[in-house]
């Protein structure tokens, strides 16, 4: 009986020792699926952020060019009173 016992032990150890390594590899899988589904938010929150970033800049743009294109009509009529006043037609 005293050898059976040691053996039955070992078998319960090496059985305990199975399923602590069965844990630790679900436990390996788990933290690799988050990761790349933590990849995956950053990188969609990344790209949300550039959008955001070009609708913020977007009514500037068109303030930039209305205020370029009123520019340019003014710089015209200027150019068009002085070639008139100085007899250019």
């Amino acid at each position: 009986m005293n050898e059976q016992t040691p053996r039955v032990e070992m078998e319960e150890f090496r059985r305990r020792v199975d399923a602590v390594e069965d844990r630790l590899h679900n436990g390996d899988v788990t933290l690799a699926l988050l990761k790349q589904r933590l990849d995956q938010i950053d990188a969609k929150l990344n790209e949300m952020s550039v959008t955001l970033q070009d609708l913020r800049l977007r009514p500037a743009r068109k303030w930039d060019s209305v205020s370029q294109q009123v520019l340019i009509w003014i710089m015209t009529a200027i150019l068009a009173f002085i070639a008139m006043k100085t007899g250019l037609k």
